[in-house]
């Protein structure tokens, strides 16, 4: 029988995983989600205005909070042009590319692409920090963009598809931007904190998400159907705000290498999610596309160990 110390530590580290899981489910729901506003005729930008509008008073809250603790580091004017740099890269230009790829691929091809981001971070280490690339790394490599073929081959089939390529290119710009993200936000999110840099970043992120929307329909963003604002308020609380904060406490409580792991949850849940809520087809080609790409970026991440 274990130690109670022991038996303990065991619960929190399977807490830690039920979070990170519950996290990375509510994630994959946010390209369903988008998806399903698109049947009523909501454009991208309209899309990432509401989801911003509503995100933003919960980042607000949480902001103040942590400013106000005694623990609070104050920064200096580099610092908050480059957190809010890296959040309009991430929240609104990385957005904008995804949720217009929405448009053209299905959401467990979106969600796919995505996935290969660590594929780019690797690559942009090598070029800009000339960290080397070992042969099992470039045998992941292999394999991630292999499994993306076989699932771009296997959406050919399907249809409703109008501009496989054009989408698949525009998610994939969404991918290269994050991976930028997260090559240069390691220095901030040590000095401020995870949460902190999360909420300065989303902020940030919302002030050109609110001038593209007035230039584009002069904040007309009131008119839609009642379900559209029913699914903003999901694909603003539920896949964005929770999400951002679990990941926090999962990774906090697992460790940033386990966290990884259990990220395979997501392309999963993604399949599961596109076919119960929107109709996707599950075949053979798209599931082995699937798992190559799961193995190839689980190989990454094991070599990354």
């Amino acid at each position: 029988m274990l130690p109670a110390a022991d038996h303990l530590t065991r619960r929190h580290f399977l807490i830690g995983i039920l979070i990170l899981v519950l996290a990375n489910v509510c994630f994959s729901a946010k390209a369903v989600i988008v998806k399903l506003m698109y049947r009523y005729g909501v454009d991208t930008q309209s899309v990432i205005a509401l989801r911003m509008l509503l995100a933003l008073p919960f980042y607000l809250g949480v902001a103040i909070y942590l400013y106000r603790r005694t623990d609070n580091v104050r920064l200096g004017k580099r610092a908050w042009l480059a957190i809010s740099g890296l959040g309009i890269l991430s929240y609104y230009i990385s957005s904008m590319l995804d949720f217009l790829g929405l448009q053209y691929v299905t959401a467990s091809v979106e969600r796919l692409v995505l996935y290969t981001y660590p594929t780019m971070v690797l690559v942009l280490s090598a070029v800009l920090f000339k960290k080397r690339i070992s042969g099992v790394q470039y045998l992941a490599l292999a394999l991630t963009y292999l499994g993306v073929v076989l699932a771009f081959a296997a959406e050919k089939g399907f249809g409703g598809q109008k501009d496989l390529l054009h989408g698949g290119l525009l998610v994939f710009g969404c991918a290269i931007t994050y991976s930028f993200y997260v090559v240069f936000t390691g220095q901030y999110v040590h000095r401020v904190g995870s949460a902190k840099f999360t909420c300065y970043a989303v902020i940030a992120a919302t002030f050109p998400t609110l001038i593209q929307t007035g230039v584009h329909n002069r904040f007309d963003i009131f008119h839609f159907p009642f379900q559209v604002y029913m699914l903003s308020v999901w694909l603003a609380v539920v896949a964005t705000v929770v999400p951002t904060f679990l990941i926090v406490e999962g990774i906090r409580i697992v460790g940033a290498n386990n966290s990884g792991i259990i990220g395979f949850v997501g392309p999963v849940a993604t399949i599961v999610l596109g076919y119960v809520f929107l109709g996707e087809p599950v075949t053979a080609l798209p599931l082995l596309g699937t798992f190559v790409v799961l193995a190839g970026v689980g190989l990454l991440s094991w070599r990354g160990r």
